[in-house]
C-alpha cells in the first residue's frame, strides 16, 4: 500500500473512532434520569423548562450541570470551572452531581478529545503529502 493510500485509511480510521464514540456519548447521556424524566410524556411542562436549557437545547443533565459549574477564580478575579479532575470528581459516586450515566459520558469525551488529536494529526499527514505531491508536479 502507498504512503498515500495509508495516509487516507489512517484518516479514515480515526473520522470512524470520533463518529462511533460521539454516538457513544450520546447513548450515554440518554441513560440519565434527568435525559429519560425529561423526554417521559407524563413530565409537566412547567418540570420540563427546569429539565431543558433553553439556550442550547439541551438536557440539564449532571453532566451539563458539573460542566456549567462556576465558582470564584483562587486569583480572585473571574470565575473558573471544575477542570477534568474536578468534574469526574463531582460525577462518582459521592460527589454532588453523582450519576454512573453522565460520569460515563463524560469518560467518553475525555477519550474522545484523544481520538480527535489523532484525526488532526491524519489529517495533517494528508496535508503533508498533498504539497510534496504540488512540488513534484510543477
Amino acid at each position: 500500500m502507498s504512503k498515500y493510500m495509508e495516509a487516507i485509511v489512517r484518516h479514515e480510521k480515526a473520522r470512524q473512532a470520533v463518529d462511533a464514540m460521539s454516538r457513544n456519548i450520546g447513548l450515554a447521556i440518554n441513560r440519565c434520569p434527568i435525559a429519560v424524566k425529561s423526554q417521559s410524556l407524563e413530565t409537566s411542562n412547567a418540570e420540563l423548562g427546569e429539565l431543558w436549557d433553553e439556550v442550547s437545547g439541551k438536557h440539564k443533565t449532571h453532566l451539563w450541570h458539573a460542566l456549567k459549574f462556576r465558582e470564584a477564580a483562587d486569583c480572585g478575579y473571574g470565575m473558573q470551572g471544575l477542570g477534568d479532575d474536578g468534574i469526574d470528581d463531582a460525577l462518582s459516586e459521592h460527589g454532588e452531581y453523582a450519576c454512573e450515566h453522565c460520569l460515563t459520558a463524560y469518560q467518553l469525551i475525555v477519550e474522545r478529545r484523544h481520538l480527535r488529536k489523532d484525526l488532526g494529526r491524519a489529517r495533517m499527514s494528508i496535508r503533508a503529502l498533498g504539497r510534496a505531491a504540488l512540488k513534484e508536479a510543477q
